[in-house]
C-alpha cells in the first residue's frame, strides 16, 4: 500500500472532476457516494479483462498511463470492474474520503475535525426533549456571538454553521416580541437543517414545528428547549446553498401554514379523465389546539369535481383539534378543475 500524499489526493480529485463534467459514465457506480467511489491505492498492477479503452471513461487517459501508474489501475477497477477487473480487497480496509482529506494540508482543520462522539450525544438528548407524539421534530443550535455579514461568511465556510435569530412572542413562557431580549443570534448546524430539507422540501420544511435546544457553547450538555417554526431560509441565489435560517417561537393557538393534498381524485369525473386542479392555494392556515398532534398534511375531497369547479374552505377535511384560522375565510380560494372538454366529456 502506498502512502497516501497530496498529489495523490489531487490526482483522484482530476480524475472525479471529469466524471462530474460528463466526460465518462461511470456505470453503476453513479448514484453511490463519493466515498464509496474512491479507489484503493496499491502499489499491485492491475489487469484488464478486455481491450476497452479508458480514454473513453475518464477523458485524457491513455492505456499507457493506464500500465504505468498503479494509482489510475485501482481507480479503474474500482469504479468499472466489469471492463478494467475487480478489486479483491476487503470493502472495510478502503481509505474513505475523509481519510484522504486528512493529509491534505490545504482543508482547514475546522472542516477537517468530525466530532462523531459530540454529535451522537446531540441527538440522543434533543430526541428525548422533543415531544414526538404532537409530530414535533428535534433541531440543535449554538448560540452565536458575531455578528456582520463578513464574519457570518466566515462562519459557513469555516465551521458550516448557519447564523439566524430566533424571534416571536409566547404567552406560554412571557415572552414579548416587543422585548429586545426577546431574539436571539444562533447558529445552526448545516447537516440537520439540509436534512430536514431533503426530507420535507423547502416550502413544507416552514410548516414544521421543531424543538429546537440552544446550547450555550460545546461544553453545554443540558441545553434550553424552544418551540419553533423555522421562517426566512434563505439561498445563495447561484450556488443554492443555504444561507441563513430564523425560528419564530411557536405556541398552541398561533397559526401554521400546512400543505394541502388532494384525495378522491378517482371519483372526479373531470380528474379521472385527464383533468386537474390549477392551484392558488398549497398551504392552508390552521390553528392546533393544545395537546393535538399537528398534522401532516390538510386533504382537499375531490369528489364530484367537474371541469371549471372552484375548489373552495369547504371541501377540506379538518382534523379533530384542528381548525382553520380566523384568515381562512368562507370562500377561501383553493384551485381550479381545468382540463380540454374532449377529454373530459359531456356526461352528466
Amino acid at each position: 500500500m502506498t502512502t497516501i500524499t497530496a498529489a495523490n489526493v489531487f490526482t483522484l480529485r482530476r480524475l472525479l472532476a471529469h466524471s462530474y463534467q460528463g466526460r465518462c459514465s461511470v456505470g453503476s457506480r453513479t448514484n453511490q457516494s463519493t466515498k464509496h467511489r474512491i479507489a484503493c491505492l496499491s502499489t499491485k498492477p492491475k489487469t484488464k479483462k478486455n481491450n476497452a479503452n479508458p480514454g473513453d471513461y475518464v477523458y485524457g487517459v491513455t492505456q499507457a498511463d493506464l500500465e504505468q501508474d498503479p494509482r489510475l489501475q485501482d481507480y479503474f477497477a474500482s469504479n468499472f470492474p466489469s471492463e478494467f477487473g475487480t478489486t479483491e480487497k476487503d470493502q472495510d480496509s478502503l481509505p474513505v474520503i475523509e481519510d484522504m482529506l486528512d493529509g491534505d494540508d490545504s482543508v482547514p482543520s475546522s472542516v477537517k475535525k468530525e466530532k462523531s462522539e459530540v454529535m451522537d450525544s446531540e441527538i440522543d438528548l434533543m430526541t428525548k426533549q422533543c415531544d414526538l407524539s404532537l409530530n414535533i421534530r428535534p433541531l440543535i443550535a449554538y448560540k452565536r456571538t458575531i455578528e456582520g455579514s463578513r464574519q457570518c461568511r466566515v462562519l459557513r465556510e469555516t465551521t458550516q454553521m448557519m447564523p439566524g435569530i430566533i424571534y416571536g412572542s409566547d404567552p406560554t413562557k412571557n415572552i414579548l416580541s416587543i422585548d429586545s431580549s426577546s431574539k436571539i443570534s444562533i447558529q445552526s448546524p448545516w447537516k440537520y437543517i439540509q436534512r430536514e430539507l431533503d426530507r420535507f422540501t423547502y416550502h413544507n420544511f416552514e410548516s414544521r414545528v421543531y424543538d429546537l435546544t440552544l446550547f450555550e457553547d460545546e461544553s453545554d450538555t443540558e441545553g434550553t428547549v424552544h418551540r419553533v417554526l423555522p421562517r426566512n431560509v434563505q439561498f445563495h441565489p447561484i450556488q443554492n446553498k443555504i444561507y441563513c435560517c430564523n425560528y419564530l417561537r411557536y405556541y398552541p393557538g398561533r397559526p401554521i401554514k400546512i400543505p394541502i393534498v388532494y384525495i378522491n381524485e378517482e371519483e372526479s369525473p373531470a380528474i379521472k379523465r385527464g383533468g386537474f386542479i390549477a392551484p392558488f392555494n398549497r398551504h392552508v392556515s390552521c390553528i392546533v389546539e393544545q395537546g393535538v398532534k399537528i398534522p401532516e398534511i390538510i386533504e382537499l375531497d375531490c369528489t364530484g369535481a367537474r371541469l371549471k369547479d372552484v375548489m373552495r374552505r369547504d371541501r377540506l377535511i379538518f382534523p379533530e383539534g384542528v381548525s382553520p384560522s380566523h384568515k381562512v375565510k368562507e370562500n377561501f380560494l383553493i384551485g381550479t378543475v381545468f382540463g380540454r372538454r374532449a377529454d373530459v366529456g359531456t356526461d352528466e
